[in-house]
């Protein structure tokens, strides 16, 4: 059950253990993946909207973006950017008002983050960018919808390394996991259907929410809060203990503390005293780290022992 590469987010761990809790009395579940590709539930599209609206706000005029979200309409949908406010700090800190691939581009971006942590020397940033925009601007995506390209993205890219960890968890267990709402019909209808009506307003998973209603809860309908599978690693890392102490461990070699891609002088724990809440920065490296040990080393040492 482990996975052959570095995970894509700490949503894996909870993954892993709902899986082991239910396997002595569930064998196949159903899961949700797929619904904010397709529907359109992420916060950094409602993101990204807001940004275009303001810009249509300060030059008089909404026809970039073609009315998908107006300045008006989306108001009463920001309060679900509340718990956001980092990501929009972090988002605007570099710029505004910039092309709509180079926007979203940065919004998806982490690397960002990573200040001097990383050799930056190996890596060329432009041909990750012209990569993203290959995807981005995909040819059977219409060039006037900023919705439609940001969630074909996601779709093309995100979607399977997510799609990934869910199977690889709850194969572990010995669970099948399913996706209806990747059913291959159910998918092709969606996307005929335009993007002023899927997001209208901003409003996230406008269509599940408007098919559903007579179906659902209020508290569900109207919920703000979105979150996906969260995980406090920072608050668990602060509070000592073992996850603190395994994080440490894992970096206590010299070898770990200078991988080819880590800046000189790489301070876990000065790192760790930075990181804020809604970080993933120590988790990405602890997910690499533990990846090059598992493959690259055991790898490595395995080889020497036959040469």
């Amino acid at each position: 059950g482990t996975p052959a590469g570095p995970v894509a987010g700490p949503g894996s761990f909870p993954q892993y253990m709902v899986s082991r809790t239910v396997r002595d009395r569930i064998k196949v579940v159903l899961g949700g993946q797929g619904g904010d590709e397709i529907f359109g539930g992420y916060a950094r599209y409602l993101l990204a909207y807001f940004e275009q609206c303001i810009k249509g706000a300060l030059d008089g005029t909404m026809d970039n973006g073609k009315f998908v979200v107006t300045y008006d309409s989306i108001i009463p949908n920001l309060r679900t950017l509340q718990q956001y406010k980092p990501l929009i700090q972090e988002f605007w800190a570099e710029g505004i008002f910039d092309e709509r691939d180079k926007r979203y581009f940065r919004l998806i971006n982490r690397s960002n983050t990573f200040g001097n942590v990383v050799d930056w020397g190996l890596f060329d940033g432009a041909s990750s960018f012209k990569d993203f925009q290959a995807t981005y601007w995909g040819k059977n995506v219409g060039m006037e919808s900023y919705f439609d390209s940001m969630t074909h993205f996601d779709f093309k890219t995100l979607l399977p390394a997510l799609l990934h960890v869910e199977d690889r968890m709850s194969m572990a267990h010995g669970i099948e996991s399913r996706v209806p709402l990747l059913d291959h019909a159910l998918v092709e209808l969606v996307a005929t259907i335009p993007a002023d009506i899927k997001f209208q307003s901003g409003e996230l998973k406008r269509l599940l929410r408007h098919t559903f209603a007579d179906k659902l809860p209020k508290a569900i309908l109207g919920r703000k809060d979105k979150m996906g599978f969260p995980v406090p690693l920072q608050v668990w890392m602060r509070q000592g203990g073992r996850t603190r102490e395994f994080i440490l461990d894992t970096f206590s070699s010299a070898r770990a503390r200078t991988r080819f891609y880590l800046a000189p002088g790489f301070d876990i724990e000065k790192m760790m005293a930075r990181e804020s809440l809604f970080s993933r920065n120590i988790w990405a490296f602890l997910s690499l780290e533990l990846w090059q040990q598992q493959f690259h080393d055991r790898h490595a040492e395995l080889r020497a022992s036959v040469a």
